[in-house]
Formats: C-alpha cells, structure tokens, sequence
C-alpha cells in the first residue's frame, strides 16, 4: 500500500468535534457544575521528536529509510452523568510529520481512533434516546500496514430513541428506532441504515430478566438494498459477582441488488457472555453469532469496553458471523502494576461470495509503578487474517510497544517510546519492518467525582 500524506481530513477533524460537542450539549444546558457531573475524567497533550526506521523485504533485496519525526498526540476518556444522562468517551490522535532522509521533503500523517456514546435514561419517564460517535482506521480487504495513518479513517454517527410501556408491573415493552450513517474518505463509499426493534422484557426474579426482541434493518450499500429481519429469545442474571446473559434465534436477510434480481439467506443467531467483576478486576467472556454487514452495523453503533477498542476494523459484505471475545482488567495484579488482556477470533462467511475468512486479535498492556516519580509500560498487540484454513495466517502484524515515563510536575511527564512493528504476509505484498524511537513531554489532567 502506497503511503499517503494527510491521510485524516479535517472533515473528519470536523465531525470528531461535532460528534463530542453534540453529546455533551446536554450537561452544557442543564449542568449547573461541571465537577458535580464528573465520575472520571482524564486527558492529555504530547509534543514528540524521534527518528523512524523503515525496513522493506523486496526479496532479492532490502529497502531501508530511516526519518526524523516531529509531531503531537491528545487523548482523552472517562464517563460523566448527571441525573438521567450520562456520556462515555475515549478519543486519541496523533499528527506527525516525517522528513524523508533521501530529499523527498515533508510528509503529514493523522491518524485519529476513539469513540463517545451520550444517553438518556429516566426510570420515571417513558422517552429515551441516545447519540454516538466513533472513529476507526477502516481497511477494506487492504491488509495490515506498519504505519496506522496510512489506514481510511472512518466517521460513524448513530441517533435513536426509545419508548416505554409497563402492561404489568414486572413487565416493559419498549419500542425503539435507530438510525446510523458513515462518512468515509478515498476509497470508502458513505453509507447508511435504519434499525426498528421491539423489546418485550419480564423480571423473572430479583435478579434475573427474560424477553424477546424483534427488530428489522434496512442499508443501502453499493445500489443494494439488504433487509435484516431478527428475533431473539434472551435472558440475564445479575450475580453477587457478575453477570450472565444469553440469547437465541434467527435472521433472515433479503437483498436486492443493481439489474434487479435478489436473494434470501437464514441464519440461526444468538449470544453467550458471562462477566466477573470486583472492585479490582473485571474478566468478561462473550460468544456472538449474528447476520450483517457492516453497513447494517452503523445504526447500531455500540462501539465495545473502550479499553479494548480495535486498531483497525475490517469492512465486510453480507456475513455469518461468529465471535469470541475475552477481556480482563486487573489493578492489582501487583502491589505496583496493572494488567489489560484481550483476545478475540471471528470466523466469517460471506452470503454473497460464499467464501469463508477467519480473523484474530490478541493484546496484552503491562503497566509497573518503578517509584513515585517514575513508570514502565509494555504493550504487545497481534492481529491476523486467514482464509479457509483457520490455521494458515495470510496476513499479520506484531505491534510491541515500551515506554518509561517520569513525573517532572504535578500533571507533566517526559518519557521515552520504543516502537516496533512487524509485517509478515503470504499474499503478493512485501514483509515490513519499522522501528521508532520517540521522546515524549506530556501535560495532562485528572479528575474524579466524589460518590
């Protein structure tokens, strides 16, 4: 894949801002202080210099290019609730500049991931709704790349709303609709859809729920039109520590495509998770099997745990798919490090071409406290495509990234960042290698509301 410059335009720039403005409208109007609204909260800004390496396998030879890199990075996350709203978000960014080391001059590389969710939910009152705004590097059956800029960048927006009825007093019916639209760059095509849904849900007991949903999907995609129609049986229990949940029943998907000529699929669908949590750790196991694309995916924009929120996301056509996630968080690990895991497998069948493809990611982030002043983080990340054999990989990179950081202020850190990646591919594409050394001077903020 060519490199390109500027790869994030500042229409994405743009809707990244509108999407956080237009989910926090809500405490702007009704929140009298904002320190009263905050359960956690927390950001930072980078400076960085450093020298990029770049080593290319042409197999008779091997290409190297070794750059001085200039440029700054942001993050910011936490969660704020304010009576019946509340909002999630976790956003980061980074804009780099590159100068080529043969004369090629300047090069501008954004790359910009995260995700916000804003709700509304009053037990007292019948009306929900909600907005959501994500923001992924998007490949569309590209491969993997060693420089994440060098991805699409897709803008996602999602807006629904809900209402309640009680036939009974252990009994809620609630009708919904969900819309989502995505705006994409280069080669990605805009896309849309629409999600209606009923959800029948009765207390069976002081913890545990059952019920049934019924929705129906409409995306146009390319000139072709897919309509999704599910209905699941589901069922969740609150334990003393964890959760279960479970659900099962089918999708039909009916499309009709450019000349007029369509087709059926059916698929049995369901869902199996189960979590553990204290007040330290949190492990979560969960098991999907649904009927979509990911055009039909838009007006559903949940995005997952914002910890473990992909690096890239794969498009994909009409498609079985089946998933298993693992996640684990721990602060205690040690009496001074914290551990994030991550793993998760899909197996995917195309209802269009009939192919079946396999993808995985894997992830672990190690974190120790060295002293008061002073702290080492390991990260490692795997993602990896393969086709009918699950076991022969045709597409694969190695993220491993290390970082030590010391405290010269109250909310300032320099650090050192050593990171390398690994490109290894069986298809008509060269193996790659980068390695960057970075010198980092961060101001940040911390805040955390009193409950």
């Amino acid at each position: 894949m060519e490199r390109r410059a500027g790869n994030a335009s500042r229409f994405s720039i743009t809707l990244l801002c509108a999407g956080v403005v237009c989910a926090t409208l809500p405490f702007a109007v009704t929140a009298q202080s904002f320190s009263d609204n905050v359960k956690t909260l927390s950001g930072s800004a980078s400076v960085f210099t450093g020298v990029k390496h770049t080593r290319t396998d042409l197999g008779a030879s091997t290409d190297t290019d070794t750059e001085p890199t200039l440029g700054i990075s942001g993050q910011i996350g936490g969660a704020l609730e304010r009576g019946a709203n509340s909002l999630a978000l976790q956003y980061g960014g980074t804009l780099e500049t590159d100068q080529d080391a043969s004369g090629g001059g300047l090069s501008d590389n954004t790359s910009i991931t995260g995700a916000s969710r804003y709700a509304y939910f009053d037990p007292g009152s019948r009306v929900d709704f909600n907005l959501g705004h994500t923001v992924s590097s998007v490949r569309n059956d590209t491969g993997f790349v060693v420089d994440p800029s060098s991805y699409d960048t897709q803008n996602t927006l999602s807006a629904g709303a809900g209402l309640r009825f009680y036939p009974g007093e252990l009994s809620t019916l609630r009708f919904s609709a969900q819309a989502g639209r995505s705006f994409g760059e280069d080669t990605l095509n805009d896309e849309e859809s629409y999600t209606a849904a009923s959800e029948f849900s009765r207390r069976l007991s002081e913890r545990s729920t059952g019920g049934l949903n019924v929705s129906r999907s409409w995306t146009d995609e390319d000139g072709t039109d897919i309509t999704i129609d599910t209905a699941q049986l589901v069922y969740s229990l609150e334990m003393e520590n964890g959760y279960l949940s479970m659900g099962g029943g089918g999708s039909r998907a009916d499309s009709e495509y450019v000349g007029g000529t369509t087709s059926e699929n059916e698929a049995v669908t369901g869902f199996l998770e189960r979590g553990w949590y204290t007040t330290d750790w949190r492990t979560s196991i969960k098991y999907d099997r649904s009927l979509s694309d990911s055009a039909t995916d838009l007006s559903l924009n949940v995005p997952p745990d914002f910890s473990f929120l992909p690096d890239t996301v794969k498009l994909r056509d009409l498609s079985v798919v089946d998933s298993l996630l693992i996640t684990h968080n721990t602060q205690q690990l040690c009496d001074a490090c914290n551990l994030g895991v991550y793993a998760e497998g899909s197996i995917l069948e195309s209802q269009l071409s009939g192919a079946t493809t396999h993808e995985y990611r894997v992830g672990i982030n190690l974190g120790f406290q060295l002293t008061a002043l002073q702290r080492l983080n390991f990260g490692y990340s795997w993602e990896g495509d393969a086709g009918e054999e699950a076991d022969t990989i045709d597409d694969q990179i190695h993220r491993l990234n290390t970082s030590w950081t010391r405290q010269l202020a109250e909310n300032t850190t320099f650090g050192v960042q050593f990171n390398q990646s690994y490109l290894r591919s069986r298809l008509a594409r060269n193996d790659e290698d980068q390695f960057e050394l970075r010198f980092v001077l961060t101001h940040g903020f911390a805040m955390s509301g009193q409950r």
